[in-house]
């Protein structure tokens, strides 16, 4: 740990130097952001969400029933595992989403508490993902650990024998396009069955939850015994026709109940189309530029919340030139590039004739492109 003597010779560790340092006007505003960062806004999503998770507990509790009833061969399949997928681009809010319902749920008590006796582990699929890899992910998380290289059907082995040591009965999965994207079939078929094997194990099934980007909704698609077994739960982009209401909501939520600001610039139709086109419609990424927003304004120790301070997350997020600004340029804005903020020109004397064609200027698109109604950003 990096460490400093502290005037009159005590140790002062890095934290505490950071405090120190910190301005007071940046203290206070790091108080109020603490409250605006850990707020969580219950929606839609969460009431589609939390009847899926019900009905996956409930599956359980009957496998459960009909295990100890002794009735399993009258029962037969009743008795396999189930899985739920939760699905979304990138920026959606799935992980958090979901993390706020395992914390909340007391089926899931003690969950993330490495020394708790949760029945549901989580693990991050690793990029690059082979099956061994994952194994070893889900072993680290189950609190057993080794530096020894173990072969995947030994890893999986003991990933078996340390669920039910612990009684695990949920994994959660996120990520789990990477699996996917090694573009290799027979390592994405390996982790096919070996999940499947997972949930349909005589002596101790596992319940399955996958999040990750939409193609992970077809990853049992080939096999009809686990697709007939799974759920999904969507979260789609959001729009302006649909979803005006709901992005108010979350402004005025975070910048005017948590931060006690004024937020009457910030809530036309006219400004969300730009919010959302500048967070390419996915509500994680709403709720990022909202709060950023807010600790720009907060810094200023500024009453309201403006476009300006949108502008200037944006402008940080992005890289993007002034110009290119989705809150504030004028013109056709929604032809703006979001992701392309930190692409430039080259001088004419310095550009490949044959990239020529494909040139953008500050994110935008090229003249040729049709723009959108810009209601529907």
């Amino acid at each position: 740990m990096d460490t400093s003597v502290n005037e009159p010779g005590g140790i002062e560790d890095a934290v505490s130097r950071m405090r120190r340092l910190q301005s007071e006007r940046r203290a206070r505003s790091s108080g109020v952001m603490a409250g605006v960062l850990l707020a969580y806004i219950t929606t839609q999503r969460d009431k589609v969400l939390e009847p899926e998770l019900d009905g996956l507990i409930d599956s359980f509790l009957l496998a459960q029933e009909a295990a100890e009833d002794g009735s399993s061969r009258q029962v037969g399949r009743l008795r396999e595992g189930r899985a739920l997928t939760v699905t979304g681009q990138s920026g959606a809010g799935k992980t958090r989403t979901l993390e706020r319902h395992f914390l909340k749920r007391e089926e899931f008590a003690g969950y993330g508490d490495p020394n708790a006796d949760c029945i549901l582990v989580s693990v991050s699929t690793p990029s690059p993902c082979t099956l061994r890899l994952l194994g070893m992910e889900v072993l680290a998380a189950l609190g057993y650990e080794t530096t020894r290289r173990l072969e995947e059907n030994v890893v999986w082995d003991m990933v078996q024998h340390q669920m039910a040591l612990r009684g695990v009965r949920f994994l959660h999965i996120d990520e789990l396009q990477h699996v996917l994207q090694t573009r290799n079939p027979v390592e994405i078929g390996k982790v096919q069955d070996t999940l499947k094997r997972l949930m349909q194990n005589k002596s101790w099934p596992v319940w399955l939850i996958l999040s990750g980007l939409p193609e992970i909704g077809r990853f049992f698609a080939d096999d009809e015994q686990v697709w007939r077994r799974t759920r999904h739960v969507v979260f789609n982009d959001l729009t302006l026709e649909r979803d005006a209401a709901l992005v108010r909501r979350l402004i005025s939520s975070y910048g005017q109940e948590k931060a006690s600001l004024s937020v009457n610039d910030v809530v036309s139709d006219a400004f969300v189309a730009r919010l959302l086109h500048a967070a390419l419609g996915r509500f994680g990424i709403v709720i990022e530029f909202i709060q950023d927003a807010i600790r720009k304004a907060l810094l200023e120790e500024s009453a309201s919340l403006g476009v300006d301070h949108f502008a200037d997350a944006y402008s940080a997020r992005t890289g993007c030139l002034p110009e290119a600004n989705v809150f504030t340029a004028s013109g056709d804005w929604w032809l703006i590039r979001p992701r392309e903020g930190l692409v430039r020109d080259l001088p004419e004397d310095e550009e490949d004739e044959d990239e020529k064609p494909k040139r953008r200027r500050g994110g935008k698109q090229g003249r040729n492109t049709q723009p959108r109604d810009r209601r529907n950003p």
